[in-house]
């Protein structure tokens, strides 16, 4: 089956492959041609099937034991994308970006006999893409996107990576060139590569079209998790527009189990098509002179919100959600693959007015909550956050299985009504690791009235979160 998936998912169609000839001896120019405001419209249709990897009990023998969960994705994407100039106060700041506008982007994801169908509110179509030595960083001018919006697009194959395949030199037919670390990291979305062996050779050609194969196994990390993946492709590279203009990728994925991620373990096979475009009419100049705003940091900020939580804050990408329950959300810390933190968000009983918790009573209740965990009470202080909450912060230390453990507790909560607590986590040696990214998380959280789950079910995926 797996042999059959390759051969059908590899070829073009039979118009594609004719007249591709060529004399071995002449050498052709493979060299890409990006011009300066260049517009594409780009098509991403993926399918992919296998089993997602979660942790299970452990068997008698005290074992830790993995759980396999059929699942199935289907994902079409289209954008116009604009290749940009970025000033920076006169001066070109050396960062290569895109500005795209997603006419579609939506999935079907099932795992197990759950699923989901994200899509990309309208409110973000608006996206820019920087490229890098690593992954691409997609993000939205026109606010924050959540997780679920971001894995969306943020896909295998992504267009700005495509032309780095190209070899740096003129090649002859049947020869070939190496694909390194630099060129496929960013292509499969890895956060960082540490095994890179593929190579690309010239299989045909004629006046129009170069037709690439490409082969090889990449190991490396994605979300904090190892991943081995064996790639393989076909791509047509258009030798009047100097382009690529067509990429066919399978890839099996096996990756491991995550701090915050499960594991995988399946084929995805992409069509890619990348076709010059004169204009369009959704990205003129106000668009683009937005997407190329010098202070594009803060846009990288990712957005949770939950309706039967009734909060909604901002987080950087190291955050993930984990679970979700009806009173209660815990996200985890993922930094170069360490699990740094836990935290959990919990939902408390309103309170009015003059009978909020005190500090003091806030402090008897994490002490007791702790019980024979508890070390020392290291810290205390209270402020009112971005959004007006009053929050409260203990600094606790302990142990627990012999454990040195940190642990920062939050509660925060309007004059009245109801509030939220945060517990954070932390094993001794990643205290330093976490910095402020607790506080900036709490600083930015925000509350409204919770909804039924029937009625959040209607809420918009995304409100308009600057």
């Amino acid at each position: 089956m797996l042999r059959l998936f390759w051969c059908t998912t590899l070829t073009f169609s039979a118009c594609a492959l004719t007249a591709f000839a060529g004399p071995a001896t002449e050498f052709i120019e493979l060299s890409a041609r990006s011009a300066p405001n260049g517009l594409t419209r780009v098509t991403i249709e993926v399918e992919a099937g296998g089993h997602n990897l979660v942790r299970a009990e452990n068997d008698a023998a005290g074992k830790q034991q993995e759980h396999k969960l059929p699942m199935s994705v289907s994902a079409k994407l289209q954008y116009d994308q604009r290749r940009l100039f970025v000033q920076t106060d006169g001066m070109t700041d050396g960062t290569p970006l895109v500005a795209r506008y997603y006419e579609r982007a939506e999935a079907v994801i099932k795992v197990d006999e759950s699923g989901r169908t994200p899509k990309l509110a309208d409110d973000r179509r608006l996206i820019v893409a920087e490229s890098s030595a690593e992954r691409p960083v997609l993000y939205s001018p026109d606010g924050p996107l959540s997780r679920e919006q971001l894995d969306l697009i943020d896909v295998v194959g992504d267009s700005i990576s495509v032309d780095r395949l190209l070899p740096h030199k003129p090649v002859a037919k049947d020869e070939s060139w190496s694909n390194d670390a630099t060129m496929m990291g960013p292509l499969l979305t890895l956060d960082s590569v540490a095994v890179c062996e593929v190579k690309s050779i010239l299989e045909s050609y004629n006046a129009s079209f170069a037709k690439i194969r490409l082969a090889g196994i990449v190991q490396g990390t994605a979300d904090g998790a190892a991943t081995e993946l064996e790639v393989r492709a076909v791509y047509l590279f258009d030798r009047r527009s100097r382009r690529i203009t067509r990429l066919n990728l399978a890839v099996r994925e096996r990756r491991s189990i995550g701090g915050a991620t499960p594991g995988v373990d399946a084929v995805a096979k992409l069509q890619i098509s990348i076709q010059p475009l004169e204009k369009s009419a959704k990205l003129r100049a106000e668009e683009v002179a937005k997407a190329t705003a010098a202070n594009r940091a803060p846009a990288r900020d990712l957005v949770y919100e939950s309706g039967p939580l009734g909060v909604r804050f901002k987080h950087d990408r190291r955050w993930f959600v984990t679970s979700e329950q009806r009173e209660s959300v815990t996200l985890r810390r993922v930094d170069r693959g360490d699990l740094i933190a836990q935290c959990t968000l919990s939902a408390l009983p309103a309170k009015s007015a003059g009978r909020q918790t005190s500090l003091e009573q806030f402090q008897k209740d994490v002490t007791y909550s702790l019980g024979k965990s508890f070390g020392e009470m290291v810290s205390s202080r209270q402020w009112q956050n971005s959004a007006g909450l009053y929050c409260y912060e203990l600094v606790a230390r302990g142990f627990v299985e012999e454990v040195p453990v940190e642990w920062h507790y939050y509660l925060l909560a309007p004059e009245s009504g109801e509030r939220v607590s945060a517990a954070i986590t932390l094993e001794k040696p990643m205290v330093d690791r976490i910095g402020q990214a607790d506080r900036e998380l709490i600083e930015s959280i925000e509350l409204f009235p919770r909804m039924p789950a029937v009625q959040t079910a209607k809420r918009p995926t995304n409100r308009k979160v600057k």
